[in-house]
């Protein structure tokens, strides 16, 4: 018997069991989760978080609703924390206009841009202000605020990332900024740590949080216990910040320009 999944009950759960259904339903996980359970010819239950954040549980075909449904409550947090990371940076990020009066993010506070002439290209804050330097002879440029947010965010990590290192017991790692598509940060193969420029316009917080998470991977590769012990060391509340990151990730900009402005980003 192949996996069978039918009509969605209770929101964002389906199955081909009501009673299974209704069994996982109360156990009050994320309204926004997209829980699928599938009846499998195997004799363990597995989980399995694929991309966009669905959670997929398999159960062996006479599996009860009830078993089910207790393997999930003690496994709340974990699989958060997977749907977190399958989502990483949320696709329906808003574009943005570089005209006067847009909102910005900076360390979790919204500014306003506001043009300003210049004689050369730049970013800065000015009170509740983004002033964007234009000269007489350019457009505004997406690129200039990408660049304004690497700038500040090194400043950044110069002075956090010694802190946690030390805090973890490890060399500081060689960390850049650069654009990751859809991940806040990436360990690289040598070492390396990369981060989203996007990042900094979350909360000081979440900011750690990222870094913490990266600088974990240096010493353990996967997402087993190990690797959340290590976390934990550095960020004790990780659970409770990963899910806030989760939410506050769509309204992140990536530096995507309405139709009017695409042509900013060259």
């Amino acid at each position: 018997m192949g996996p069978s999944v039918t009509r969605p009950l209770s929101g964002r759960v389906a199955s081909d069991d009501a009673r299974l259904t209704d069994a996982v339903a109360g156990l009050g996980l994320p309204p926004d989760w997209q829980v699928r359970i599938e009846r499998r010819p195997r004799r363990t239950i597995g989980i399995e978080v694929r991309a966009g954040g669905v959670v997929l549980v398999a159960v062996p075909e006479d599996a009860a609703a009830e078993e089910i449904a207790n393997l999930l409550a003690g496994q709340v947090d974990r699989v958060a924390r997977a749907v977190t990371r399958h989502r990483g940076v949320v696709a329906a990020h808003p574009a943005k206009e570089l005209v006067d009066g847009e909102h910005f993010d900076y360390l979790g506070r919204t500014y306003r841009l506001r043009l300003v002439p210049g004689t050369e290209p730049g970013a800065r804050l000015a009170d509740d202000w983004l002033e964007l330097m234009v000269t007489p002879a350019d457009r505004p440029a997406a690129g200039q605020l990408v660049d304004w947010y690497a700038t500040r965010g090194g400043e950044l990590i110069a002075d956090a990332m010694p802190r946690l290192a030390r805090a973890a017991g490890m060399p500081t790692p060689t960390t850049v900024i650069r654009d990751l598509g859809s991940k806040w940060g990436l360990r690289e193969r040598d070492g390396r740590i990369s981060i989203h420029w996007a990042v900094f316009q979350l909360p000081a917080d979440l900011i750690e949080l990222v870094l913490a998470h990266e600088l974990s991977h240096l010493r353990v590769n996967t997402h087993s216990d190990e690797f959340w012990r290590e976390l934990g060391k550095l960020v004790p509340d990780f659970a409770l910040r990963e899910r806030r990151l989760a939410s506050l990730g769509a309204s992140v900009w990536l530096g995507s320009l309405r139709a009017s402005h695409l042509s900013g980003l060259g």
